[in-house]
């Protein structure tokens, strides 16, 4: 790929992308493109995103908690760090005056977002190499997309990079505890092994941004309100809706599908309440 100086360019937001030739096509919202040898992907996003939106949707209650710590006005820029289909950058979109962007490293999954008919610029580009210029963003977020990155150490330095002066950013993810606890931990055990692998745990999550030079870093839990599962969490577990489910072994898959099924064919409630945790960064 062709290198560029990405502090080249004005941090305006018609310029502040590096390729000045899709400038407008960017402020329309336009994919843009890039070469993509240089991406790195631990699961077929773009086979993933044929189905995401059919099992996956934007969480409003995670959206509106975001929004309980940062002020943003029509003038912030605010970047959404693996917006995959775009369900939370529409959300966000539709709330907030702020102009978004959103990044993935799928364009399969930024074409889902782009149908969606929403004005946001949509960049092809992986976490660890946003092509942005220096000081850009007043807020950067990411939800549940810490555990697909391969280099989270680059990733916080270039988030570090991209965001203004006491610019926030948000990691929206969950301690191992937290994984524990899952519903899909229950019926499939073998995921919650493998995501205490994917996850990097909160302590982990806040040398990291240290060491990536943010001086205020702040996780706090939150615990959605209780949803009893229906016949929809089913279906998304038989089409693999959740990652975790594409790294478990088949055998492990079938048998808790199977004990899954048995448990709402005997009525069984099955109460879910998520937590999250919510990693905040001043730079």
């Amino acid at each position: 790929m062709k290198s560029y100086n990405r502090d080249s360019y004005k941090l305006g937001w018609r310029t502040c992308h590096p390729f000045s030739l899709y400038s407008q096509q960017f402020l329309q919202g336009v994919t843009l493109i890039l070469t993509t040898d240089m991406f790195r992907k631990t699961i077929d996003y773009d086979k993933v995103s044929t189905v995401y939106d059919q099992v996956r949707e934007g969480n409003p209650e995670m959206v509106l908690q975001l929004l309980e710590e940062v002020i943003l006005s029509d003038s912030s820029l605010v970047l959404d760090v693996g917006c995959g289909t775009g369900n939370n950058t529409v959300i966000l979109a539709s709330i907030i005056p702020a102009r978004i962007a959103g990044l993935d490293i799928s364009y399969g999954m930024l074409q889902k977002a782009g149908e969606k008919g929403i004005q946001v610029p949509l960049v092809q580009a992986p976490a660890d190499n946003i092509p942005f210029a220096s000081d850009s963003f007043d807020f950067v977020y990411m939800t549940e997309v810490l555990h697909h990155l391969p280099d989270i150490t680059m990733t916080f330095q270039e988030i570090h990079r991209v965001l203004k002066k006491t610019g926030l950013l948000c990691i929206v993810t969950q301690s191992h505890n937290q994984i524990d606890k899952r519903m899909t931990s229950r019926f499939f055990p073998g995921t919650a092994v493998v995501d205490k692998e994917r996850y990097p745990d909160i302590d982990v999550i806040e040398a990291q941004l240290s060491k990536a030079g943010f001086s205020v870093i702040n996780p706090k839990e939150y615990i959605y309100r209780p949803v009893r599962l229906g016949p929809e969490y089913l279906v998304t577990i038989e089409k693999r809706g959740f990652s975790m489910l594409h790294k478990i072994s088949k055998e492990d898959y079938e048998r808790g599908l199977e004990d899954l099924r048995a448990a709402f064919q005997k009525d069984e409630e099955l109460l879910y309440f998520a937590e999250y945790s919510f990693v905040w960064a001043t730079k």
